[in-house]
């Protein structure tokens, strides 16, 4: 996962777990987080970034070609951190991301991402597989897999129908309730069809053209039966013995208070992988202090801090010896108008769209780390609106004069004088670390209108927000929203954009004026093909950023900085080279840890590292 983990794992990340949000009960596992903080952008290897200057949009939307990278040299042990705040070892049940994302270094999927911020999906315990239609989906399953030992028997069909069935029953072995956590998703399949220990042919309720984005998640990893079940009354207890996978590599302690340790599967079915030898991952450095002194000494291969200028001194004090890594974060910066009191003219929801200056907050509160997002975040860069057409929208342009201009006209139409003062609510997580935003934002707004009517004031996302979003008298409020899991963003424009949508907070659709979406939406919920489904996703967007997001304004994602060794070969989108920094994946690639990832034993820098054995 993306490493270089700070001080403490926020809530967002312990919490958001791959769970559909069904609700403000979920939205509030969502909500909230702190700064920069480790995120799910998922390289075994580098830190989490801050975001956005031209330089870091370049290396994560659109990274130029590198030159050929160095063959992967087989052997060494990795040294980075893998969060050890683990909540349970049945991937099943589990609600916090450590346990999830270690799953994707010990077990498989079904198929997974070849690419995970464009969404390409390719096999992965399945040899090949086909969505017959968008309703039925046949997987061809390797033949030879292995369980790790002790169970080393074969993996069949019949371990898939027993991850679907288990999950979607909802029940123990002993007949007790199991609170699994994607059982929702699970009782979409209504048949399970294995003709031999090598095929499984999955009917759904209803058609499904996200089924496979779902299956390549991280969140989906395939567990051993008798291992899980062996320790179903006993899952909150740390012990490597539990998690028994087919992946690259072979849990050797998983102990609370003690260092993760993982060694090579000498069996592993993708014969080619991993590089590694090993991963000695060292319990989360809870003094910053601490922790970068451990990189400085090579006792962890990859760094990052909270404050990306202190990264920067690093990879400043050890040129040619360091390389810089950008990776998107997954923290998306949202700007939230309650279209159910306030802003129930749609012009003044699009002159606040024009008058929030974006260039200006990811300089303030990120350093120039930051690149603007639309309705689909940039992180999703397959489905996403291309950064140079998102300059050509309102609210996205450089030309701060014109943005105003047309916000002051829309404004006044919209009868905004009328409103008299608007509170743009900050929660107290956002405060703890940008306590200036509550003097910041209402500047920005009055300047930008040629008011004096905006105020910001504290609130919380567990007091006021959530608790009201579904009764409709949440207040106007600006922070972080719901972390970006998935390339597809069709599950989370149906949520926010349909009627039926389980997050339309603002009635979308349902208000007077509002073309109605739904027909669309549930067009491209049924596409398999990913070209036409990017193509008619961009049809949905261009109606929604028209609307200024129908006030669920989507204003940028910020960007993270680290520093690697240069013995350190990373899990990486684009290797850094010529001076270029190097492009982490914004959406957790952990899974892809085992055939991106070595050590270079050979460079330089690789001196004076001390021994990591296992």
């Amino acid at each position: 996962m993306s490493q270089g983990f700070r001080r403490a794992i926020g809530r967002r990340q312990l919490l958001h777990g791959g769970l559909a949000l069904a609700g403000a009960a979920a939205f509030a596992a969502a909500c909230g987080g702190d700064d920069n903080k480790s995120t799910t952008s998922g390289n075994a290897t580098t830190a989490p970034s801050t975001s956005g200057s031209p330089a870091a949009a370049q290396a994560t939307t659109a990274p130029a070609a590198s030159p050929a990278a160095a063959a992967p040299v087989k052997g060494g042990v990795l040294r980075a951190q893998i969060p050890n705040v683990f909540d349970s070892t049945d991937v099943h049940r589990a609600l916090g991301d450590p346990t999830l994302w270690t799953s994707n270094y010990v077990y498989n999927k079904l198929v997974m991402y070849k690419n995970p911020d464009t969404g390409e999906i390719e096999p992965d315990l399945a040899e090949k597989f086909e969505a017959v239609d968008a309703g039925t989906y046949v997987f061809n399953l390797r033949k030879g897999v292995k369980w790790h030992p002790p169970v080393s028997r074969e993996f069949t069909a019949e371990d898939v129908k027993w991850h679907i069935e288990r999950q979607a029953g909802g029940k123990l072995k002993d007949g007790s309730e199991g609170a699994f956590t994607r059982s929702a998703f699970y009782k979409s399949v209504t048949k399970i069809e294995t003709p031999d220990n090598h095929t499984v042919r999955l009917t759904l309720n209803a058609p499904n053209g996200t089924f496979l984005d779902r299956l390549a998640a991280y969140f989906s990893t395939l567990p051993n039966r008798e291992t899980t079940e062996k320790f179903e009354t006993d899952h909150r207890t740390l012990t490597e013995q539990a998690l028994v996978g087919t992946g690259p590599f072979i849990l050797q302690q998983l102990r609370a208070g003690q260092e993760v340790k993982l060694k090579k599967n000498p069996e592993y079915f993708k014969k080619d992988e991993p590089n590694l030898d090993g991963w000695l991952a060292p319990l989360l450095f809870e003094d910053p202090n601490a922790y970068r002194a451990a990189f400085q000494q090579k006792q962890v291969d990859g760094y990052g801090s909270p404050d990306p200028s202190q990264t920067k001194a690093i990879l400043d004090a050890n040129k040619g010896a360091m390389y810089e890594v950008l990776t998107g974060t997954a923290n998306t910066v949202y700007l939230h108008l309650n279209r159910n009191k306030q802003f129930k003219d749609i012009r003044l929801i699009k002159a606040l769209n024009l008058a929030f200056d974006r260039d200006q907050m990811i300089q303030t509160f990120h350093q120039g780390l930051g690149q603007k997002s639309g309705a689909v975040t940039w992180l999703q860069e397959g489905f996403a609106i291309p950064p140079a057409d998102l300059e050509k929208l309102a609210g996205y342009t450089k030309d701060r004069e014109a943005a105003k201009k047309e916000a002051r006209a829309l404004w006044e139409a919209g009868g905004g004088p009328a409103l008299g003062e608007v509170d743009i609510k900050v929660p107290d997580t956002w405060l703890a670390n940008w306590p200036d935003t509550t003097q910041i934002l209402p500047k920005m707004f009055n300047e930008a209108l040629g008011v004096s009517q905006f105020k910001s004031t504290k609130s919380s996302y567990n007091e006021e927000i959530i608790p009201n979003l579904a009764n409709g008298n949440f207040p106007n409020w600006f922070a972080w929203t719901s972390q970006v899991n998935s390339p597809d963003p069709r599950n989370d424009l149906r949520n926010v954009y349909h009627t039926k949508g389980s997050l339309n907070f603002n009635k979308v659709g349902s208000l007077p004026g509002d073309p109605n979406l739904d027909a669309q939406i549930d067009a491209v919920m049924n596409l398999t093909d990913l070209k036409q489904a990017v193509a008619k996703v961009r049809e949905i967007q261009n109606i929604i950023m028209d609307n200024a997001q129908f006030g669920n304004i989507v204003l940028y994602n910020y960007i993270g900085r680290s520093a690697n060794w240069n013995y350190y070969k990373a899990n990486l989108k684009s290797q850094a080279s010529g001076g270029r920094p190097g492009a982490g994946y914004n959406i957790f690639a952990g899974h892809l840890t085992a055939r991106n990832t070595w050590i270079d034993t050979k460079d330089p820098s690789y001196q004076g590292r001390p021994p990591a054995g296992l």
